[in-house]
């Protein structure tokens, strides 16, 4: 990823329960312990670039029809971004979305709302689409989990989704979700709006999967499918849609 000159430095919320969120203003680039526990981490992938927790919009994974001209998971990653603050456990970051200018609808803006508070870490993601046309948008978020003991062996809900992340799948999310993650302790996800999540992991050049992290994506639509640029993907002109999960340690 990379990084912008002149750049404010991130910024960093903590609290007394061992809940730590860092958040850099380049591309939303977060950094999540939660209980005193590494939860979405930095990490170098076996490809070399470094994997940081970050946002994807309008569109998630490639613009396969090529219909809008959009890099893939959208630009924000890699962009200055606002960031503001509510009290001491909320960061609110903004962004207007001008990727693709000649394909693209204009005059979206997202607003990203992050908390960390008792355990618990929440994303509330909206969509407003101040231009004249509607706009397609399927928004998600590509969260890094720290994997200390290695992936193999990952459980959401009780199933053993090994396979599914090797084979980059996206499956469909529950509105709680039970994730065991070996060498973490088990955490519930829960959403309201990201109805999918994508499963990958990286690969080097030795054809080898990194062991050390698992991506586990909420996202709107599934991005296997036909969801981008279909009418439920689309925002009406003066409309908004908002997204939300949360991440929390079980209670043990």
């Amino acid at each position: 990823m990379t990084e912008l000159a002149g750049a404010p430095p991130p910024t960093e919320t903590r609290n007394p329960h061992g809940d730590y969120l860092r958040v850099n203003p380049v591309g939303a680039r977060i950094e999540l312990i939660l209980g005193n526990t590494p939860i979405l981490t930095s990490v170098i992938r076996g490809d070399g670039k470094t994997g940081v927790t970050h946002p994807c919009t309008p569109i998630f994974g490639p613009d396969t029809k090529g219909l809008y001209g959009l890099s893939q998971h959208g630009n924000m990653r890699n962009e200055l971004c606002e960031l503001t603050g509510a009290g001491n456990d909320t960061v609110i970051v903004t962004h207007n979305i001008t990727d693709s200018p000649d394909k693209y609808p204009q005059g979206v803006r997202v607003e990203q709302r992050l908390n960390i508070g008792n355990g618990t870490f929440t994303l509330r993601m909206t969509h407003v689409n101040g231009g004249e046309t509607e706009a397609p948008v399927n928004g998600g978020e590509h969260c890094y989990f720290a994997a200390p003991q290695g992936y193999r062996g990952t459980l959401i809900n009780g199933n053993d989704i090994t396979s599914l992340i090797e084979a980059d799948t996206a499956i469909p999310l529950e509105a709680s979700n039970v994730i065991k993650i070996p060498g973490l302790p088990e955490l519930v996800l829960t959403q309201e709006g990201f109805n999918f999540a994508m499963l990958w992991v990286g690969i080097n050049a030795q054809g080898q999967k990194d062991g050390d992290y698992v991506c586990i994506e909420p996202v709107e639509g599934d991005p296997s499918g036909q969801y981008f640029g279909s009418s439920e993907s689309m925002i009406p002109p003066g409309d908004e849609r908002t997204a939300h999960f949360s991440i929390s340690l079980a209670e043990q």
